[in-house]
């Protein structure tokens, strides 16, 4: 019983959801395609009266010959050498613009399908539960979002370029049948000895097209990590580790492309050869066996000199396509790495909580590996009451970080639950919390915007009184007020054209620019001096008793903007007294 391989089946996959994904217009494609193959067809049967026109013609017509004779006729042209070389050059031009037209249609399909996956995969990739996309590497989600995708529109593309030249190679073969059937036969089994005699190297284009992905995976790692982490490989002085990492990976793709191109001109010089001695043994049979007359035999012989290159470059564009494949199936894998882990769609008219009671983590225990018996927050009793500011205290390690993903629904608790005004931290109240909190980070993150964009990315719809309203309660309005384009400065790449004290008040005006109910401050002074460390607990000063705040740190000095202080140490929550 005929089974398929992984590899057929993944290629069978790609071709459905290729077609699901064009619908009417993939059929249409095709439509056209075959138009475009009989045009051609019927340009190479144009080559008959002129045969016969410079005397080399069939003694006695017949067969398809007879038929084009009578067609001819019946247009009532004369069998003349103008009037064949104008019918024969409108043909060809008619040929030339719909092989355009078909050249923009496959075109528009293969890049509408690569968006489709691009869309498809960053909705999924947004969408996903935080704790599954920590565990995500992100060069990886890198890697298929960029060079994955470019390699599947340009196979996909190659695709119905292969699809064209086969109704183009169909049409060939079916007028060289109507001009000799026993002749035809024997080119065709010459030529399927070719291809299976070429059938390994396809196999060996998939192969090498996984090798591709993996090798690439891996130098977008080497990539972002030493972007990601160059500070500190320049202050170890470990630059040189980085660059031979680096370059023996990209040693291993220079090799990689040099044996794919190895495989396409192996399969150009198979074709050379095997298309001459297909050509020879096509003219022995015809001239010696079958005594086929000069004009068929010339105009066949004429669409088998053109077929040979046309079984080339298929075959080469066919392991192109098999090339392609392991980088859809990586796109795939990502994909549903991410649905399942997919949250809730969230509605836009989610409404924010307005906190009136407090936040209660009610015997909150959490693990990240699923596997592992020990527990980061380990039965954890606390309740943060509204309009307060609480000051989360603890050493590094202690919990505090995932307290705050727990806080702001993140994450999810794996045993007790998170209460927001008595209410489980889930569904659609999980959705109107987010709304309703004002997160800043350790590291500020800010883009490579104006302030105003920077400041409008929590709240699009504010304006710009409401922006200095913001900016002068997180006491940044005095220096945001000095800058020469003021408002309308660029801050640069994560903020570069600001001081590390000016970023983190922009990052705090940016949350209180929502008009939180809630207001997470997660280690924000951590990185200060002592001098914007004070400007942040003064503005903090400010809020008591305006919202709830959270202020997480592990430096003391943030207590006197408190109302209580907390500390959490092994996963627990422990009150602490004035006096401590």
């Amino acid at each position: 019983m005929f089974e398929l391989t992984p590899k057929n089946k993944l290629f069978l996959e790609y071709l459905r959801e290729l077609f699901r994904q064009a619908g009417k217009k993939a059929y249409f494609a095709i439509v056209v395609l075959i138009v475009m193959g009989l045009t051609q067809g019927v340009g190479l049967l144009m080559l008959i009266p002129f045969l016969q026109l410079i005397g080399i013609g069939d003694s006695a017509p017949e067969g398809i010959v007879a038929i084009i004779g009578k067609i001819w006729r019946f247009t009532g042209l004369p069998l003349s050498l103008p009037a064949v070389l104008v019918v024969y050059v409108g043909i060809v031009s008619l040929y030339a613009v719909i092989q355009r037209w078909s050249t923009i249609l496959n075109s528009k399909l293969s890049h509408a399908f690569t968006r489709k996956l691009r869309d498809d995969l960053f909705r999924a990739m947004a969408r996903v539960q935080w704790l599954r996309f920590i565990q995500i590497r992100g060069s990886d989600i890198n890697h298929v979002m960029t060079s994955n995708l470019a390699t599947i529109d340009s196979g996909t593309y190659g695709l119905f370029a292969l699809i064209s030249t086969i109704f183009v190679v169909f049409v060939h073969i079916g007028i060289a049948m109507m001009l000799s059937f026993p002749l035809t036969c024997v080119a065709i089994v010459s030529s399927g000895l070719l291809l299976l005699v070429l059938r390994p190297l396809n196999r060996r284009s998939y192969e090498l097209g996984e090798e591709w992905r993996q090798t690439m995976a891996a130098l977008f790692g080497v990539l972002m990590d030493h972007l990601s982490g160059m500070k500190v490989a320049k202050s170890f002085g470990a630059e040189d580790r980085h660059i031979r990492s680096f370059c023996s990976l990209s040693g291993n793709l220079e090799q990689q492309a040099n044996r794919f191109a190895g495989i396409l001109s192996s399969t150009g010089m198979y074709y050379e050869i095997g298309g001459v001695v297909v050509v020879s043994v096509f003219f022995l049979v015809g001239v010696q066996i079958l005594q086929i007359p000069v004009s068929r035999l010339l105009i066949m012989l004429f669409l088998f000199a053109g077929l040979v290159p046309m079984f080339s470059w298929t075959q080469r564009t066919w392991q192109g396509t098999l090339n392609m494949l392991p980088a859809y199936k990586a796109v795939l894998e990502m994909l549903e790495k991410f649905q399942e882990a997919e949250e809730p769609e969230i509605s836009v008219h989610v409404n924010p909580i307005e906190l009136q009671t407090g936040v209660e983590f009610r015997n909150v225990s959490f693990k990240y590996d699923k596997e592992d018996g020990n527990f980061v927050l380990d039965q954890m009793e606390l309740f943060i009451r509204a309009r307060e500011t609480t000051v989360i205290l603890g050493p590094s390690g202690g919990g505090k970080s995932t307290f705050a993903d727990l806080l702001i629904g993140l994450l999810t608790p794996d045993i007790g639950q998170v209460l927001i005004d008595g209410r489980p931290l889930e569904g659609s109240v999980l959705h109107s919390w987010r709304k309703s909190v004002g997160y800043v980070p350790q590291e500020s993150l800010l883009f490579h915007e104006t302030l105003k964009d920077n400041m409008r990315w929590a709240s699009p719809e504010s304006s710009e009184e409401d922006i200095w309203n913001a900016l002068q309660m997180a006491s940044a309005a005095d220096f945001v007020k000095a800058l020469p384009e003021g408002l309308m400065t660029i801050v640069g790449d994560r903020g570069v054209r600001l001081s590390g004290g000016q970023r983190q008040r922009i990052s705090l005006a940016r949350a209180l620019l929502r008009k939180p109910t809630l207001l997470l401050l997660d280690e924000a002074t951590s990185n200060l001096d002592a001098k914007n460390e004070q400007r942040i607990i003064q503005a903090m000063q400010d809020l008591r008793g305006k919202m709830t705040v959270v202020f997480i740190s592990h430096r003391k000095s943030v207590v006197e903007c408190s109302d209580r202080v907390v500390v959490i140490e092994g996963g627990r929550a422990q009150e602490q007294s004035e006096d401590e």
